[in-house]
């Protein structure tokens, strides 16, 4: 199946680190010291206190 999706126009393959840096077309943010995050639905005001990050309009829970 890679074959076949390889002949396509325009397709190439990742090296290991583009692989690496490619998520969904997006790049995670680096929050809760690289140690993993989760979003939850808390408002800004609500979102503080020890493992609980507010970031781009969103609440984060660090793990």
């Amino acid at each position: 199946m890679l074959q076949k999706i390889s002949k396509l126009k325009g397709a190439h393959t990742l090296s290991k680190k583009d692989q690496k840096i490619v998520n969904g077309g997006r790049l995670k943010p680096l929050l809760c010291g690289g140690t993993g995050h989760e979003p939850i639905s808390w408002s800004q005001d609500r979102c503080f206190g020890y493992g609980i990050v507010w970031y781009n309009g969103q609440c984060y829970a660090c793990h």
